[in-house]
């Protein structure tokens, strides 16, 4: 049987695995939450971590490596482990560390499934209230209650099927709002006069049992793990989910948007509304690791499609350096011979690909420099919404200091893993704090140029070239 999206249904016995496996390391959770309370450490991107995030997220991966060592690893804590089979499991051991460590009764257990046609299973275990929200791709969405559930019988007998339903109206909607102190003025604003916001409960479960007609979270972005579950329980329950941009949840900006379907479009035609009203605060999220090859497919899109002008293009910025927090938008930098030909010749392919040229056409020129602004000019072109990831194209004469500097930025940081992860609190930190991207680049700027001044040291001692 094929289901509806043309892709073949998984399998029922893989299914009641990932609910099962679940199920015990929700069990493991729950007995730790009950005892002593655990110690914190903050990992390098400034989040806890427990041990009881680490012993379960170890004892899932020793279960999935004993069942299925060809498969691929995805985990909060522990990182990738590769694979061969094509297929990647996809673990978050205790999604709301800070809640359990603060005796809060509000965490979850999750496990994700991804095969050759995409997410497949998601799993999200709420152990407290023994409710644990599970779907697989052809066989629906369920709600199954215990602390031991038996998945298989749910299948069988139809019990606790979850099916998204109610209004189709948007103003009044119950709309559930996750970690709303960081949200834009503007998006709250926006919402607040539609619809009847309220905290968040039990997310998307909420939706697609009714209780709720959509669930908004902005802000601080979410991880790749945090969503990895939520696809396929959100389609085969009956909603729709994307980011707040209407892209899909699992390659946008860290936010989400979940309705019962009926919803979707008005909500986001608001969202789209507030973000053109208000500032853009700067949004930072973690490194993930497929952005060296994102980076690296961009650049060679695009030295393709502007040759021969562009005599390289090379990923820049912070999406660029393993491990460092970033505004989910990827950074470009185009060489050329000579700016003004360049600029001409590349409108028109560029437009093709979505991008829009800016009016912004100088670069700032770090404290201490003697050297003029008409060597700091530069041409950019920004991309917002796809098709493809969002881009900032930064296009600048060869040998100039702009170029050099940008270069220089990202290897130093390379050859420096260690001063990362300082460089990262320091930029969420000022995120959180100022208002909007104008403000954060203002403050950002003297500390760039700080670190410019040191890699410059580093460039004579080693020898380094861009």
């Amino acid at each position: 049987m094929i289901h509806s999206t043309g892709t073949p249904p998984v399998s029922e016995e893989l299914f009641a695995f990932a609910v099962r496996l679940a199920a015990r390391a929700g069990r493991m959770c729950a007995e730790a939450f009950h005892g002593e309370r655990p110690s914190s450490e903050r990992k390098p991107d400034g989040t806890e971590v427990t041990a009881v995030d680490l012993a379960v997220e170890e004892f899932v991966r020793k279960e999935l490596a004993a069942a299925f060592p060809a498969d691929a690893v995805l985990g909060e804590e522990a990182g990738p482990r590769a694979g061969t089979s094509g297929r990647r499991w996809v673990v978050d051991p205790v999604n709301g560390t800070r809640q359990f460590g603060d005796r809060m009764p509000a965490f979850s257990t999750d496990l994700a499934f991804e095969d050759e046609h995409g997410p497949a299973i998601g799993v999200v275990n709420l152990p407290m209230s023994r409710q644990l929200v599970a779907a697989g791709r052809g066989l629906g969405c369920w709600l199954l209650l215990g602390t031991d559930p038996d998945p298989l019988e749910a299948l069988r007998s139809g019990r606790g099927r979850l099916r998204a339903d109610g209004r189709t109206e948007l103003t009044g909607a119950r709309t559930q709002a996750h970690n709303i102190a960081g949200w834009p003025e503007s998006l709250l604003t926006a919402l607040h006069r539609r619809v009847w916001l309220v905290p968040t409960g039990g997310g998307a479960l909420d939706v697609l049992a009714g209780r709720a007609d959509a669930l908004v979270i902005a802000g601080p972005a979410l991880g790749y793990e945090d969503l990895a579950p939520l696809p396929v329980i959100v389609a085969e329950g009956g909603g729709r989910i994307t980011d707040l941009t209407g892209a899909p949840v699992l390659e946008g900006d860290g936010s989400v948007l979940v309705t019962n379907g009926h919803l979707h479009d008005a909500f986001l035609d608001v969202v789209a509304e507030a973000v053109q009203k208000g500032s853009t605060r700067a949004v930072l999220v973690d490194a993930h690791p497929g952005w060296a090859a994102q980076g690296a497919a961009l650049s060679a899109e695009l030295q393709a499609a502007l040759a021969p002008e562009a005599r390289r293009v090379e990923h820049i910025g912070s999406t660029s350096v393993p491990g460092m927090a970033a505004k989910p938008v990827f950074d470009l930098q185009v060489s050329v011979a000579d700016l003004a030909a360049a600029s001409d010749a590349f409108d028109a392919p560029l437009a093709a690909r979505g991008f829009v040229r800016s009016r912004h056409e100088t670069d700032h020129v770090p404290a201490g420099r003697d050297d003029g602004q008409d060597r700091w000019v530069k041409r950019l072109w920004t991309r917002r919404g796809g098709p493809g990831p969002d881009v900032n194209l930064h296009v600048r004469c060869a040998g100039s200091p702009n170029e050099r500097l940008a270069l220089l930025f990202r290897d130093w940081f390379r050859a420096h893993p260690e001063a990362v992860p300082a460089y990262a609190r320091f930029k969420r930190e000022l995120a959180h704090r100022t208002a909007d991207s104008g403000s954060y680049a203002e403050v950002k700027d003297p500390v760039v140029d700080l670190v410019a001044e040191v890699a410059e040291g580093w460039a004579k001692e080693t020898g380094w070239r861009p």
